[in-house]
């Protein structure tokens, strides 16, 4: 509750302040990007997208507030008012991404998506891909989407609401605990019908320097006999994913035995994990690539430890995927 309230007083305080103080900070950004050589200005796009952002928090709490109002006078179910905000929510971000930083995806033909409940398990590279599936699945197949998240975004007001009244779990950073766990196996027992339970096996964003921690950690743990010298080859295979983590996919998996499993990959996000990266690509010339595969439950080993190896396994043809048609692409 204190971190719902310092959220909401934070953001709506900086959206006024933003617009009046705007003569100030637009010549600057300008400025800095002149000074830079930036010359199609990611700084103040950058700027500008903030102030849209902060919009999308006010009119997202403001319809937070009129869904429960109305639910509370019987006028109408929250449920699919509060699953069309969250559509609406993340499409809307993304199209003023695509106006202001150049952001776009190519489209995908979402026909083969499984017809129940399924399990989707995406790459993470950048903020930009965690709405992605809100799109696919809520803006596009007009279905439910569970996440499980990292409890951080909690500091979002509009995450903080629509997030726990739509059945997402947050859970906290590096491996799972128990709470974690029995956190994600309520979400996959109580996940609405026809909805998708989505997760990010890698646990963070895929940049280098994530990729080199992560690997000077299993470097470390083999040497002192915690894990197999197997791990670490096996993280040495991927060149531009992590290593994912099992322990939440394999609870979605055990706790949802009816469901197929999706996997989501998309290149054109690289080196867009912090603002510094933004500023460094945007705007991006090209639309990001998408794909998705999708894999009969029948075809899963019933095992977890087969599962786990068949999901590792999984990311290293994600990861040469990624590879063949990021070949050629423009770096910058």
């Amino acid at each position: 509750m204190l971190r719902r309230l310092v959220s909401l007083t934070s953001v709506g305080i900086a959206l006024p302040v933003a617009v009046i103080t705007a003569p100030i900070w637009i010549p600057l950004t300008m400025a800095a990007d002149l000074v830079s050589r930036l010359w199609r200005f990611p700084t103040l796009r950058l700027a500008l997208f903030g102030v849209v952002y902060l919009v999308h928090q006010w009119v997202g709490v403001g319809r937070a507030v009129e869904i429960s109002m109305a639910s509370r006078l019987g006028r109408r179910n929250g449920l699919p008012a509060e699953r069309e905000v969250q559509a609406w929510w993340a499409t809307s971000l993304l199209q003023w991404a695509n106006r202001l930083l150049g952001v776009d995806f190519e489209p995908v033909d979402l026909s083969d998506i499984p017809t129940g409940s399924f399990i989707l398990l995406s790459r993470h590279a950048s903020m930009v891909d965690a709405v992605l599936p809100i799109v696919l699945i809520c803006g596009h197949l007009k279905r439910y989407a569970h996440y499980v998240l990292k409890d951080e975004l909690l500091w979002d007001p509009v995450i903080n609401i629509f997030g726990k009244r739509l059945g997402n779990q947050f859970v906290g950073r590096g491996s799972r605990t128990e709470a974690d766990l029995d956190g994600i196996a309520r979400l996959a027992a109580g996940a609405l019908p026809d909805s998708a339970l989505v997760i990010f096996p890698e646990g963070t964003y895929a940049t280098p320097r994530n990729r080199a921690r992560v690997l000077a950690s299993l470097e470390r743990k083999a040497g002192s006999g915690e894990l197999g010298s197997d791990v670490v080859a096996y993280a040495e295979k991927l060149d531009h994913l992590l290593p994912p983590k099992p322990a939440g996919t394999l609870a979605l998996l055990s706790h949802r035995p009816d469901a197929d499993v999706v996997i989501l990959g998309h290149v054109g996000l690289e080196d867009m994990a912090d603002l510094q990266g933004f500023r460094r690509r945007l705007p991006l010339r090209r639309p990001v690539t998408v794909r998705y595969q999708v894999h009969p439950r029948s075809e899963l080993p019933a095992d977890p430890q087969g599962r786990e190896e068949w999901l590792r396994q999984q990311w290293v043809e994600l990861d040469r995927w990624i590879d063949s048609v990021s070949h050629g692409r423009d770096p910058r």
